[in-house]
């Protein structure tokens, strides 16, 4: 029985972060599976629109891709989500997973799934960001009003925790908020923040939301609050550590496969 491997992102449309963030987690994906074809879905409506709109690019949803790949002659699929923690898209991606005629599914689980995968999420952001000891880390998630955003907060509590380590979290939509950060970071007393995003791909949210011009970004508020920032605009997919992560999930997945 033939197997295929199909990566599931959100999705941007900043081709620059497709690049440079999505394609480097597919092809880990690739090499860890060799001889199974890569395919990938984004479960955006509204991103895979704009691509096809604007740059006349078609990008499956998770149903088109599935049926892709039975097309294709495939009987079964690892499917590994790029996806930060179960949120929505998750439970989206769940539903049609169950749905799916035809294959004999195996399903990965995203980077964040229990408290449980913390700890190896915040080493690889450790060993990719140090920083000095006039320097905090600051890292900025997506947020969510979905229960898993608890795995937000949860991580926020074990980085506080870390002895010594001036780093922090705040999201965009959920909680910890913006001023929870400014807050900690004043605490701290460290002249110098560096500006992480928590996300797979430095798209809308990297760009605008974290280190944008505009009053209301990160940057702006920690500046005018007088801390001096740099900004990463880089998303998770570009770290050695985070890929390794997301591969071992595929392969846990695929564990029973011949």
């Amino acid at each position: 029985m033939r197997t295929a491997v199909l990566a599931v992102s959100f999705g941007t449309t900043h081709l620059d972060a497709l690049r440079a963030d999505i394609v480097p987690v597919e092809e880990a994906l690739a090499d860890a599976f060799p001889g199974c074809p890569v395919y990938r879905a984004f479960t955006s409506g509204v991103v895979r629109r704009r691509l096809r709109e604007r740059q006349n690019m078609h990008v499956d949803s998770v149903e088109e891709a599935l049926a892709r790949i039975r097309s294709d002659g495939m009987g079964r699929v690892v499917v590994q989500p790029t996806l930060l923690i179960p949120g929505e898209e998750y439970d989206g991606l769940c539903a049609a997973l169950t749905a799916a005629d035809g294959l004999e599914v195996r399903a990965g689980r995203p980077l964040l799934y229990g408290e449980d995968d913390l700890d190896g999420v915040i080493a690889a952001l450790r060993q990719a960001y140090p920083v000095g000891e006039d320097t905090a880390l600051l890292l900025m998630g997506h947020g969510t009003a979905h229960a898993a955003n608890a795995l937000y907060e949860a991580m926020a509590r074990r980085l506080r925790a870390l002895p010594g380590a001036a780093v922090r979290l705040c999201t965009v939509e959920g909680v910890p908020t913006f001023e929870d950060a400014a807050a900690e970071l004043a605490a701290l007393g460290r002249p110098r923040v560096l500006l992480v995003p928590l996300l797979l791909a430095a798209g809308d949210h990297a760009k605008n939301d974290m280190a944008g011009p505009a009053p209301g970004s990160l940057r702006a508020r920690l500046e005018a609050a007088g801390l001096r920032t740099a900004c990463v605009l880089g998303g998770l997919g570009r770290l050695d550590g985070i890929r390794a992560l997301y591969v071992r999930r595929a392969l846990q997945a695929a564990g029973g496969l011949d």
